[in-house]
């Protein structure tokens, strides 16, 4: 990101807290119109104001300074990480305590972050050491509560944890209604707003699934589990995905697969546009393994296995052809 105006926390935090004067909400509108990294600055902040847990605080605060300022910077053109230390605020704008914005607490400094990625994965530390590898599209919102002794996560999208285990700091991950709790882990949670289920497959250790009000489901190493949030139902599956961590490794693995689940998981993890023309030959098999090959690769290799047609046009890529051979 280029350099940010020396006094735009400022403003950001005016704006938020509903004390800007209508000049500056307009100046703050035009510097996000100027350039689509300024806009994801602002939206970055707001996230972390809408979305991270309330942090209560009972000790008085300083009365000179009005914002935290953020030492925050992209790492990449897809991610947005943004980590805060402890400053004075007024207090006239001590509601920002409660929305996840790191304030000045005697002797309890807190900490937050939130990360992004957009078109492509994303690599990241948590503030707690904690390590998150997030599939595109995803967001997540890092809060410490100090009150409870409990790192939380915000999820919005799919991410695989490694969570560094504290038996004295609980680190639960939020998707929506549910939650998901670390028993020493590394695990990966698939939780898309627009989706109604959330995925939860554990590769070691063990996890609690719920939500409030009910038990929910233990998950150990090599276990998968869907919630759906519509019926607030748990559903332990019988046979976990293969391929549930290829976004990260990169390998996809089929066994005797329908060539519609093959088609469909390269299509939902490169964002291809792959379509069957003749749906008789949705239902043939295919046994076959890709390893970093690219979606054009993959087709051909298809297609030349089942003895099918690749059409290319406008965007789709199109697959033809009588039956299975």
């Amino acid at each position: 990101m280029k350099h940010l105006p020396d006094d735009i926390d400022d403003l950001i935090g005016k704006v938020l807290t509903g004390e800007a004067s209508q000049e500056e909400q307009m100046r703050l509108e035009r510097w996000e119109q100027q350039d689509p990294e300024n806009r994801a600055y602002v939206v970055g902040l707001r996230t972390i104001f809408e979305q991270a847990g309330s942090i209560r605080v009972q000790h008085q605060f300083d009365t000179d300074a009005a914002w935290l300022k953020v030492k925050g910077k992209l790492r990449r053109d897809n991610e947005r990480f943004l980590f805060f230390t402890p400053r004075r605020i007024a207090a006239a704008i001590a509601a920002l305590i409660g929305v996840g914005i790191i304030l000045f607490q005697v002797n309890k400094p807190q900490s937050a972050a939130i990360v992004r990625a957009e078109q492509q994965t994303v690599l990241d530390t948590l503030p707690d050491g904690s390590k998150a590898f997030l599939n595109k599209n995803t967001t997540l919102a890092y809060t410490y509560d100090s009150r409870k002794k409990m790192r939380v996560v915000k999820l919005s999208g799919e991410s695989f944890f490694e969570v560094k285990h504290e038996i004295d700091r609980h680190f639960v991950i939020e998707a929506s209604d549910l939650r998901i709790e670390d028993i020493g882990t590394s695990f990966n949670v698939k939780a898309y707003p627009e989706s109604d289920t959330v995925e939860v497959a554990v590769q070691e250790g063990e996890v609690h699934m719920y939500i409030p009000g009910q038990d929910g489901l233990h998950l150990v190493a090599g276990e998968a589990a869907i919630y759906t949030h519509s019926d607030h139902i748990f559903r332990r599956l019988e046979k976990a995905d293969t391929n549930v961590l290829a976004y990260k490794t990169g390998i996809l693995s089929f066994r005797n697969t329908y060539l519609k689940s093959i088609v469909d998981k390269i299509n939902d993890l490169y964002d291809a546009r792959i379509r069957l023309d003749n749906p008789d030959i949705a239902s043939c098999r295919m046994t076959v393994n890709f390893q970093g090959e690219n979606v054009d690769t993959m087709v051909d290799i298809i297609a030349e296995t089942l003895n099918l047609t690749v059409t290319r046009k406008q965007g789709e890529i199109i697959l033809s052809g009588i039956g299975c051979p």
